[in-house]
């Protein structure tokens, strides 16, 4: 063994500042004498002199509530005191303890050096190969010894006091607890939105300050993942609404519009996604003429820029509208959630496509986003708001929606049914359904006709609603002279017979108009008006198959042009005999295959209505108002046949630009055989 004594291990203090210790405890103190007077001062404070009615209540309620505060926050300020003070006292008692180990360390290693040195004296020819006193190497190992333990007990001390640390730190946590921290970073802001919540007088001010700090940490230089981390850091904040007013203000419109952007950009779950849960509760916490719906009310979706970019805005918003309605927080999101589905169906009118169709071809689809806001909502004003231009009801039934989405629109026509704003509500759903069904028009019928299936019943329960629509359009038909009636009118009730073609509907919107009629004075007018109802209901069942005809037409010509495109023009680069063989092969298995553009949909089997249905059913529905009067039955008539005349039988659209390039060419067209099979194809 070495005769040389090892270096002494290292004994440092406690990692730390005793000093920072005492300074915190000292203000933990203060703090504790200062709530502790603030609860013995409230205490007496039961009202506010001078003060009357609701200012009074409402003043002794933020006492209340002060003093509560106060009085929790004595009780957590003394508790933690006290549990710091032990721990200082450990520490002081660990710091006496290492600093004693380090004095005798010390004394040690010197009294040992000097024994060292006399007993190695004391042997002739040490370090030419004399033999070490067996002194000198029991002294070396005492001193290691010894040092080991020192060293042991040190770890011992350092580790009693870090676990005491961690034991304080648990302490601490649960104590603030009831302020809102969670004894992680950021509980400054977490206390602060909480002691808001509880104070609104002081948390206002502190609350405004926060949300402009956001504002500008979001809006400001930096990564996609500080601006993620930004957003997670105050999403809590942002359901605050003096938070939402300051952080939404702070953006401005071209801000939040900037984020929306980013969002659009972005391909991810909408409640995944931090900047959307940020703006999300921001938006459901925008109150009605706050600063933040201000803000929001104006980001603007151009429907007729040709770029890009105001889909991507739009894509964002439905991210946004998702996660609004993925939190819960329909509610306060109705108005963007309204204004921003206007603005979208606007602009897929104009574009003839959706945003999503135009960006990411993904979801969320801005306008279910906005339905689904709107039917969590229940609020009836807003869902009218969406429904009251036809345009909106052209789009909307024009789409195929993604899964569940069309459950949300009928939601939405229900809620639209209870809210004043539902007579045009009505108008509009009956002006979007006779869009194109007017002979001559320019316009094509833009129905879908799985989205009617799925929302037909909701629409026919709000204009079943809205009777008072419905009348005067019927009394104008059973009652128009040869001039007939304007475009307007005309529209609604084409609309209405398409609205009619299915026999559920026919009975809700039959049931209200019958009820209102008897409730009227009755008489040959009101069996004019029966009348014009039967002739609406005889034209829905003829322009359901007309309908179903021309969108199996569109269809057919489709798969024609396909076939045209990906057979016909190949093979008729065969030359010769080979090349007449293949284009009849060509043809007979275009025939076969069904794409040669040929329509057959089957003989119109709905229900037919003549003179006499309009006088059964006027009878039925006026009841004692109409009586067995021939007056009545006759008048009857006499509507169902001038209706009849004004909307005239409806026929199959006109051929295909490709049957009219047949007939050019010489192909002649073949007439419908009167069963609904209308070859259209070429051949």
């Amino acid at each position: 063994m070495s005769t040389v004594l090892p270096a002494p291990v290292d004994l440092p203090d406690p990692p730390g500042s005793p000093e920072a210790l005492a300074t915190v405890l000292d203000q933990l103190t203060s703090a504790g004498f200062s709530a502790g007077l603030t609860v013995h001062l409230l205490q007496p404070t039961a009202a506010v002199p001078g003060w009357q009615g609701a200012d009074a209540a409402a003043a002794a309620g933020s006492i209340a509530a002060a003093g509560a505060v106060a009085a929790d926050l004595h009780d957590a300020l003394t508790a933690a005191a006290v549990r710091l003070e032990d721990h200082a006292g450990l520490w002081s008692s660990v710091l006496t303890r290492v600093r004693s180990l380090r004095e005798d360390q010390h004394h040690q290693f010197a009294s040992a050096a000097a024994r060292l040195a006399t007993l190695l004296d004391d042997v002739p020819g040490v370090g030419l190969g004399a033999v070490t006193p067996p002194a000198a190497v029991a002294l070396v190992r005492e001193v290691a010894g010894a040092d080991a333990a020192r060293s042991a007990q040190h770890t011992a001390l350092l580790a009693d006091l870090a676990d005491d640390a961690v034991s304080v730190a648990a302490v601490l946590a649960w104590l603030g607890g009831p302020f809102g921290g969670a004894g992680r970073p950021g509980d400054v802001e977490r206390v602060t939105l909480r002691l808001a919540a509880v104070l609104p007088g002081w948390g206002d001010g502190a609350l405004t300050a926060l949300g402009v700090q956001a504002a500008d940490e979001l809006d400001g230089p930096g990564t996609a993942q500080e601006l993620d981390d930004a957003a997670r850091r105050w999403t809590a904040h942002a359901a605050a609404p003096v938070f939402a007013d300051a952080l939404l203000g702070r953006l401005g419109q071209d801000g939040v519009t900037w984020l929306l952007t980013l969002l659009g950009n972005r391909t991810v779950v909408a409640e995944r996604e931090p900047l959307a849960g940020l703006l999300a509760a921001a938006v459901g916490a925008a109150g009605p003429g706050s600063r933040a719906a201000e803000v929001l009310a104006g980001v603007r979706i151009d429907p007729a820029d040709p770029d890009g970019t105001p889909d991507v805005v739009a894509v964002g918003a439905g991210t946004v509208l998702s996660a609004v309605a993925a939190g819960g927080r329909a509610a306060g999101a109705v108005g963007s959630a309204a204004a921003w589905g206007r603005q979208v169906l606007a602009r897929e009118a104009a574009q003839d496509a959706t945003a999503v169709e135009r960006t990411t071809a993904t979801m969320p689809d801005p306008v279910a986003a906005a339905l689904a806001v709107l039917a969590d909502a229940g609020d009836p004003a807003a869902a009218a708001g969406l429904l009251a231009d036809a345009g909106s009801w052209t789009t909307l039934l024009a789409r195929r929606w993604p899964d569940g989405a069309a459950g949300d629109l009928a939601a939405v026509v229900d809620l639209a049914a209870r809210a004043p704003g539902a007579p045009q509500a009505a108008g509009a759903a009956l002006q979007a359904l006779g869009q194109g069904l007017r002979p001559g028009t320019a316009d094509q019928v833009l129905v879908d006709d799985v989205t009617l299936t799925a929302v037909g019943g909701a629409v026919a329960g709000l204009v079943a609603g809205q009777v008072h629509v419905v009348l005067p359009v019927l009394r104008a038909a059973a009652g128009a002279v040869a001039e007939g009636v304007d475009d307007a009118t005309d529209t609604v009730l084409r609309g209405l017979g398409h609205l009619l073609a299915d026999e559920a509907r026919v009975r809700t919107v039959g049931a209200a108009v019958g009820a209102a009629l008897a409730a009227g004075p009755g008489g040959p007018a009101a069996g004019e008006v029966a009348g014009g109802f039967v002739a609406v209901e005889e034209y829905g069942q003829r322009i359901a198959h007309v309908l179903a005809w021309s969108r199996e037409h569109e269809r057919a010509i489709d798969r024609e042009i396909v076939w045209t495109m990906a057979v016909t023009g190949p093979t008729q680069l065969v030359r010769g005999l080979t090349g007449a063989v293949v284009g009849e092969l060509a043809g007979a298995a275009q025939e076969r295959l069904g794409f040669d553009g040929t329509v057959d949909v089957g003989p119109d089997t709905g229900a037919t209505y003549a003179a006499w249905d309009a006088r059964r059913w006027a009878g039925a529905a006026l009841g004692s108002a109409g009586g067995d009067s021939p007056e009545v039955g006759t008048a009857a008539e006499a509507g169902f046949a001038r209706a009849t005349e004004l909307l005239g039988r409806p026929v199959p659209p006109d051929p295909s630009l490709l049957d009219q390039l047949d007939e050019l060419q010489g192909d002649p067209p073949e007439p419908d055989d009167g069963d609904g099979h209308r070859p259209t194809g070429r051949r």
